[in-house]
């Protein structure tokens, strides 16, 4: 447990686009498929829909900001980790990605916004690495890629970001849940860092590999899967389920939450929910744009114990421990 500890999250930011919508908006054009009431009662509110911002300038903007605020050189940052669309449907704005798409199938495709963060953000000292196909749990995995090289190849500092926009043809709904724009950085420090990583799991499950064809199968192993998960997490960490503080979601809805906390045993617990309302399900980012925001609001205090805990279509089922 010890050395699970050795790598913190230091710093944490994030950009939203300027435009929002109503979950009200979004029905009346179509981009839904249950009714606004079933969301309303889910908990959400309002999502962020970007129009001419595009994932990379999100991205770019999520961390700059991270790096001004924790002061830090660029030159000493050893790892850059971006998980993004890839190619010119990350440069491309948002209302233009069906244009940019097929661009996939030519030598635009080796056009990296990996790269391209390094080159803009003055990281010339630090190894670049792209995740994919990771889902909602794509941050989750910087994470894990990040601690095990700082601990394996000595890297001080390590830079995580994520730019994801829903699928510009897909509307606004993903399994009852209203989705959100945006993107969100993580600089992770080994030996500090202002929230101690304490631990982590992740289960995979690649049967479910076509979430569109196993809908109702996904449905039905959502609960017990993610229990066997955080249940994973809790014992990496060295914690028992009355350690927990806080529990600081993905942005779902609200009673599938309460209901995942009674099953996994997490009734002493509180549950961090300002953010459904707010912003929607932000894909990856909602777990460290909560944590944020719940330390920012004085909620989450100092020795806090927290846990993050996310699902990513694909299928993953991901954990993590903090330390606040």
């Amino acid at each position: 447990m010890i050395a699970a500890c050795e790598t913190g999250i230091r710093g944490i930011a994030y950009a939203l686009p300027a435009a929002t919508r109503s979950v009200r908006e979004l029905a009346a054009v179509g981009a839904l498929e249950s009714h606004p009431s079933v969301l309303e009662r889910f908990g959400f509110d309002r999502v962020y829909v970007a129009v001419e911002e595009s994932p990379f300038e999100l991205a770019l903007r999520a961390a700059q900001r991270v790096l001004a605020a924790e002061d830090v050189d660029p030159a000493s940052v050893g790892l850059l980790v971006y998980g993004g669309p890839p190619a010119a449907v990350a440069l491309a704005p948002a209302s233009r990605a069906p244009d940019a798409a097929p661009s996939v199938c030519t030598v635009a495709r080796f056009r990296s916004p990996a790269a391209r963060l390094q080159h803009e953000l003055g990281l010339d000292a630090a190894a670049v690495l792209a995740l994919d196909q990771l889902a909602c749990t794509t941050l989750f995995g910087a994470v894990r890629v990040a601690r095990a090289l700082c601990a394996a190849e000595g890297i001080g500092r390590a830079l995580c970001v994520s730019g994801e926009f829903y699928p510009a043809l897909a509307g606004r709904e993903a399994l009852f849940n209203c989705t959100s724009d945006a993107a969100c950085a993580l600089l992770l420090e080994r030996g500090g860092g202002r929230h101690r990583i304490c631990g982590a799991a992740t289960v995979t499950k690649g049967y479910y590999w076509d979430p569109t064809v196993r809908r109702e199968e996904v449905v039905a192993s959502y609960f017990p899967t993610a229990v066997r998960a955080i249940h994973s997490t809790l014992v990496d960490a060295g914690w028992g389920r009355d350690d927990v503080d806080w529990v600081i979601p993905h942005n779902v809805g609200v009673p599938s939450w309460q209901i995942l906390m009674r099953l996994a045993g997490l009734e002493r617990a509180r549950l961090w929910t300002d953010g459904v309302a707010a912003r929607g399900h932000a894909l990856g980012g909602d777990n460290f744009m909560n944590l944020h925001d719940a330390v920012a609001a004085g909620s989450v205090r100092p020795g806090d114990r927290a846990l993050l805990f996310s699902y990513g279509y694909g299928a993953h089922w991901t954990g993590l421990a903090v330390e606040v």
